[in-house]
């Protein structure tokens, strides 16, 4: 997955999560725990040093967890390098 990928994806998946927020409450939620986790980890996985990430897409992610707790708050960033992204 190259730099640009990564960034769109992420980009992507907060669209569809925003998108999908104006859904009916049961799709909403069974797509929260079904699609958005599996793909917000898949991205989380991919550069979890947050080395490729730009500062949106950092933002975005942060924002993401923190609202959804996709990855246990504790264990979220825990390698992150913020000399390289700031």
């Amino acid at each position: 997955m190259t730099k640009q990928e990564l960034n769109r994806d992420i980009k992507r998946l907060a669209n569809e999560v925003y998108r999908m927020s104006f859904e009916p409450q049961e799709k909403y939620f069974e797509y929260l725990e079904k699609t958005a986790t599996k793909e917000f980890k898949r991205l989380y996985c991919a550069d979890s040093n947050f080395e490729y990430m730009n500062l949106l897409s950092v933002k975005i992610m942060l924002r993401l967890n923190v609202s959804y707790k996709f990855v246990p708050l504790h264990n979220f960033g825990i390698h992150i390098e913020l000399a390289k992204i700031i």
